[in-house]
């Protein structure tokens, strides 16, 4: 059962790879996600290539399914802050999601993603679908029919 006020904290980090495919996938053809010279004609102190915003964004909402709230969660919001500071690959992020109201099987949460030193990124607000409780029983025996650990 989520609250208000419950906490998730997740980490990630990119790696060129990962930057190059989400690139080719969402046909974003900005220089400085590909070329660190445009990265650093755009960034002065860009050390590398700049991990989109959309790569970030889309990882984030990814944790929604995968860690918190869960298997089942649907989102139906995501409303991104600009982000403060390019972020490159090799770089972690450490996201906190924070459940701020509960309206019924809707989740509203606060998510903050700050660099290394702890210094904020960027902030975004969401809205989810949670999962029910008949969906979390399905989920868990499923779980147990396959031997998992869920």
């Amino acid at each position: 059962m989520m609250s208000v006020g419950q906490q998730h904290r997740a980490r990630l980090s990119f790696s060129h790879e990962q930057v190059r495919q989400y690139c080719e996938l969402s046909g974003d053809a900005n220089s400085i996600h590909s070329d660190p010279e445009a990265a650093r004609r755009r960034f002065q102190d860009a050390r590398d290539v700049v991990v989109p915003g959309g790569l970030i964004q889309i990882a984030v909402t990814g944790i929604f399914g995968a860690e918190f709230p869960g298997d089942g969660c649907m989102g139906l919001s995501f409303v991104p802050e600009r982000f403060r500071k390019p972020v490159f690959p090799g770089d972690v992020i450490d996201v906190l999601i924070e459940v701020t109201r509960i309206r019924g099987p809707v989740v509203e949460v606060d998510v903050t993603m700050s660099d290394a030193a702890g210094e904020t990124i960027s902030t975004a607000k969401s809205k989810l679908l949670a999962p029910d409780d008949a969906y979390r029983q399905w989920w868990v025996e499923q779980g147990v029919r396959q031997g998992a650990a869920i």
